[in-house]
């Protein structure tokens, strides 16, 4: 399998780097400077480009893309219909978007044991699965990329960053310094993943929410409106949901009205 990437940013950079370090072949590229070599000698090409420029990158292949070639995209947020213009020339067509925090170039993060959301023609589709199969992830199979899906992975990916960034700052303003805070959120982090693989949801939740418990959910919030204000909107904002969760993990209808009574107050 040759592989071309065609774009520089986060995404582009991580899979190149992870590819190579797999042994695959693979050749890297900037989106504004396509190269006819990598791409006419390409099985795969994999266009890690910024959403709006995917059917334009796609239109400049065609004067090297070899027909049977495959070319995906990574977007979460649009269809493999963004490259119909290579299904033209005979080359199959996909996306391949990982579920994957890409935040710094220079520390690009570990793609095993992720998960590759993929739709597409079939050889599209295989296409990925031998990218992911060389990356130590995992291909999942569904047409469901567009908005409605990209903004659910990213409310939970840039959601929980949010909201450490809501709680840190007042973490520190208790005593604890910043390097030790966010050290201590990301391993709290760590284990909510684990228990969301392991258990999954709603069975995840923990805390005084999922144990009904009103007077500990009453003290948070005036806690938080005294030395926190930004960190209690946050709370506020999300302890709905918290208890939608506690209530599908059974939680009695007493209890459940406890609550929303110290939420309300």
């Amino acid at each position: 399998m040759n592989v071309a990437i065609v774009g520089r940013g986060r995404v582009g950079t991580a899979l190149a780097s992870a590819l190579r370090d797999a042994g695959i072949p693979c050749q890297h590229m900037p989106g504004r400077r396509l190269s006819e070599k990598p791409i006419a000698s390409a099985d795969v090409v994999i266009l890690a480009v910024s959403d709006p420029v995917i059917r334009a990158c796609a239109q400049q292949l065609l004067a090297w893309l070899q027909p049977g070639a495959a070319v995906l995209h990574c977007a979460g947020a649009r269809s493999p219909d963004e490259l119909v213009a290579c299904r033209t020339i005979g080359a199959h067509v996909g996306v391949m978007h990982p579920l994957v925090s890409f935040a710094d170039p220079e520390r690009p993060p570990s793609l095993r044991g992720a998960t590759f959301i993929t739709a597409g023609d079939a050889p599209a589709i295989r296409a990925a699965q031998g990218v992911a199969h060389a990356l130590g992830a995992t291909v999942v199979v569904t047409p469901i990329h567009g908005p409605v899906y990209h903004a659910l992975v990213a409310l939970v990916a840039n959601g929980t960053v949010a909201l450490a960034n809501a709680a840190i700052p007042t973490l520190e303003r208790l005593g604890l310094e910043r390097r030790h805070a966010e050290h201590a959120i990301a391993a709290l982090l760590k284990t909510v993943a684990e228990n969301v693989e392991t258990l999954g949801v709603p069975k995840a939740l923990t805390g005084p929410m999922a144990r009904g418990d009103a007077a500990a959910i009453a003290a948070h919030r005036t806690a938080l409106r005294q030395s926190a204000p930004d960190a209690a909107a946050a709370y506020d904002a999300i302890a709905p949901l918290v208890l939608r969760c506690a209530i599908d993990t059974g939680l009695p209808a007493e209890r459940a009205s406890e609550l929303r009574a110290a939420l309300s107050r």
